[in-house]
């Protein structure tokens, strides 16, 4: 009679082809329900927390995922290809907070249920904060690119031009990393799902 390990249902390709499924279907789901306001979505603490806990590749995998379908199934305009591409990577820096931070001591503490749940919330927030920044630096730029002829130029004219959506993505992003992205951690783990230090 054969076994199965819950880590070895999880290795199976199938598993995480389904993860990947549900974390786009969620992410999309929001992201249309959220549609009337400009930069808020939960997305990206999803893309966060599926690396956290299933590893690189698949939080890249949602990522991707999420982009290809909501870049160009979106009421506010269809994305160019190139646009698209910075999108991508801009969103694959949250998959990687999500496994940065799970090799770090506050994954472990959170799941260790410590008390220091509020000073954990602000690491989180601080987290989600840093990668909004970089996404939204990245992204800016992308939407300027090659439209004065420097890319320096297109770099500072696109963050500047950006910076209201900035606040309101990276504000909110702030509030939905400290709150909701512990708190499903903390129900995760207490239902028996666990981040695998090896998830790749």
């Amino acid at each position: 009679m054969t076994t199965y390990t819950a880590a070895s249902v999880i290795d199976r390709r199938s598993t995480k082809v389904m993860i990947t499924a549900v974390f786009t279907a969620l992410a999309l789901a929001t992201n249309y329900a959220l549609i009337g306001i400009p930069n808020v979505k939960i997305m990206d603490t999803l893309v966060f927390i599926a690396a956290l806990f299933f590893g690189l590749r698949l939080g890249i995998g949602v990522a991707a995922s999420i982009w290809l379908v909501y870049g160009f199934v979106n009421p506010n305009g269809v994305d160019t290809f190139l646009m698209l591409s910075f999108l991508m990577v801009g969103e694959c820096f949250y998959a990687l907070a999500g496994v940065a931070l799970k090799k770090s001591f506050v994954t472990r503490d959170l799941v260790k249920g410590t008390k220091e749940y509020q000073r954990l919330s602000i690491i989180f927030g601080l987290v989600g904060l840093l990668s909004t920044f970089a996404y939204d630096a990245l992204t800016n730029f992308g939407s300027w690119i090659f439209r004065t002829g420097s890319l320096y130029q297109d770099f500072v004219f696109g963050n500047i031009i950006g910076v209201p959506f900035s606040i309101a993505h990276e504000a909110s992003n702030v509030i939905f990393f400290a709150t909701i992205a512990p708190a499903i951690i903390v129900a995760a783990t207490r239902l028996g799902l666990r981040t695998s230090p090896d998830a790749a």
